[in-house]
């Protein structure tokens, strides 16, 4: 399924009959949000039954703590990165959805034809438009919006679909009980163990499969067509992130700052310092640092601005309140930028486009140094770098391991030969792509080996597990069936692949485990291709 946009994949879709799938769902959920999106680009809202739960009803009474700013940061960001086809913003806050939920139940009773588009509007107003769903002022305009005004008219009757007359105050009184649906589905959704209180969740009801979190297009695709669960989604090796803002504060603080940020860049957000800290040495993708002024000491503000100096950040003071004071602070303390939250938009503006264009071109230097320009995986240089990288780390810890795999496409100039170079590039392109995907950890890595040959570390696993691993690159390969007639060995591109491992303690280098998977991959070309073997002996 090459675009999911095509109408010739989407018209399999309609000729399915998509009723057996039931979706759970809240609409303060932003994967939720970008699951019903995708349903709703691909006209299949009113195909499948949306069950909407609420995962979270203590959010209507509660304050919203920096804790609850940070897990609504955090999993936007999520989304920008999981379903980049998905245009979702970051709200101030993350409303209740109680009331929202028993109105589109409301309607779905009087005006069922109506309810998927009063579902669509209520979820854009929130992720798009930042509407607090809990106001009922939000919920009035969000019905006129849809064209459901008659439901608001005071003065007169409005009829329904079953044509009984209902008045205004009667149908905001269907606000006040549970529905009994609701009941039911919200006890399903947290009792039943193969749910794992999971949302989104897609469950086929005629057999049971289960499809658990915001899925890729090709596997929400793949999944309501009920063939195979094994899935490559491109978009994730070519999607370029926007660049990556950690702010360390009071959000409301400098909420006018982070609205024009986030205008081109993620956020994320911490109050701890230790988990701020551990986030920025843990994640490679963070660009910028904000750090509130008023939220910290010298000494933690010591201990911030050397990290991001040691990790390449830029960091930014923020205050709430312009003062020469802070600003001498900032530049004591070799601050990129200082901001006063109470400048003018324009300026913040300026400023953070100005931050944006120049970490770009650090980054886009820094990225061609290491990857490879075709298929956009870690290059021979960056892999040689990694995998003695690793290896200092086993030694300094005095434990550990490093699988490699390398990777060899069987019959691969018989392929140019028959195909043009073009295709070839592009063969070597989806192979990358089948390989990224497959590899399940971040800390393993895939890169170009060299013209169709490619490799891939793995951190601390078992013989057996390496050679697991291998099997399902290979087979992930094969089940992608990017077409071969000149092989002598399959009508699809098919792989080789040799698995060695040395671990701490071993009298090898890391030159020896080159050497041993080579060995093995020339073992596995011997003995007939499309297969996984380790070294000899």
């Amino acid at each position: 399924c090459s675009s999911m946009s095509d109408q010739d994949n989407l018209s399999v879709l309609y000729g399915e009959d998509l009723s057996k799938f039931v979706v759970y769902g809240d609409l303060n959920c932003p994967f939720c949000f970008a699951l019903h999106e995708r349903f709703s680009a691909w006209n299949l809202l009113s195909r499948v039954e949306w069950r909407l739960i609420v995962h979270a009803p203590e959010l209507s009474e509660a304050a919203f703590s920096l804790e609850d700013e940070s897990l609504l940061a955090n999993e936007v960001f999520a989304i920008h990165h999981r379903a980049p086809d998905v245009s979702v913003s970051l709200p101030k806050r993350r409303p209740g959805s109680s009331l929202a939920t028993r109105l589109v139940m409301a309607i779905s009773q009087y005006a069922s034809d109506k309810a998927p588009e009063l579902r669509l509007a209520l979820y854009r107003a929130l992720w798009q438009d930042g509407l607090d769903l809990s106001q009922p002022g939000v919920l009035e305009s969000t019905l006129r919006k849809s064209g459901l005004e008659k439901f608001l008219d005071a003065d007169s009757k409005a009829e329904t679909n079953n044509g009984n007359p209902m008045e205004r105050w009667e149908f905001w009184k269907l606000l006040g009980p549970e529905p009994k649906e609701l009941v039911l589905w919200q006890n399903r959704w947290e009792t039943d163990d193969a749910f794992d209180r999971r949302i989104p969740l897609i469950e086929n009801t005629q057999t049971n499969a289960l499809l658990l979190g915001l899925p890729s297009e090709e596997a929400l695709y793949q999944f309501l067509l009920s063939r195979r669960t094994h899935f490559v989604n491109d978009d994730v090796c070519v999607f370029q992130p926007r660049p990556v803002v950690l702010v360390f504060g009071w959000m409301d603080h400098l909420w006018s700052l982070v609205q024009i940020a986030r205008e081109s860049c993620e956020i994320l957000h911490y109050s701890d310092l230790e988990t701020c800290q551990q986030m920025v040495v843990e994640n490679e993708d963070i660009d910028f640092l904000f750090i509130e002024h008023e939220f910290v000491d010298d000494d933690i503000l010591k201990s911030l601005t050397t990290l991001a100096r040691s990790r390449g950040l830029s960091w930014v003071l923020a205050s709430k309140t312009a003062s020469e004071e802070v600003e001498l602070r900032a530049l004591n303390h070799g601050a990129e930028q200082y901001m006063s939250v109470d400048s003018s938009t324009t300026l913040h503006k300026a400023r953070i486009d100005k931050l944006v264009s120049d970490r770009r071109r650090f980054v886009s230097m820094e990225r061609d140094a290491r990857v490879d320009g075709m298929t956009q995986i870690a290059n021979r240089r960056e892999f040689q770098f990694r995998l003695e990288q690793e290896w200092q780390r086993v030694l300094d810890r005095q434990h550990g391991s490093i699988s490699l795999l390398l990777i060899d496409l069987d019959h691969f100039k018989p392929y140019n030969d028959h195909y043009g170079h073009l295709a070839g590039d592009a063969c070597l392109k989806r192979a990358a792509s089948v390989f990224k995907s497959s590899v399940k950890r971040s800390s393993d890595l895939v890169a170009r080996y060299g013209g169709e040959e490619f490799a891939v570390l793995v951190l601390d696993v078992s013989q057996e597990q390496a050679l697991e691993i291998a099997e399902r690159l290979r087979g992930a390969l094969l089940e992608d069936a990017i077409e071969h007639q000149a092989s002598p060995v399959h009508d699809c591109v098919t792989a080789s692949i040799g698995v060695a491992r040395i671990d701490y303690g071993a009298s090898g280098s890391v030159g020896d485990l080159i050497k041993l998977a080579d060995d093995g991959l020339y073992a596995a070309k011997g003995n007939g291709r499309n297969q996984v073997q380790a070294p000899p002996g």
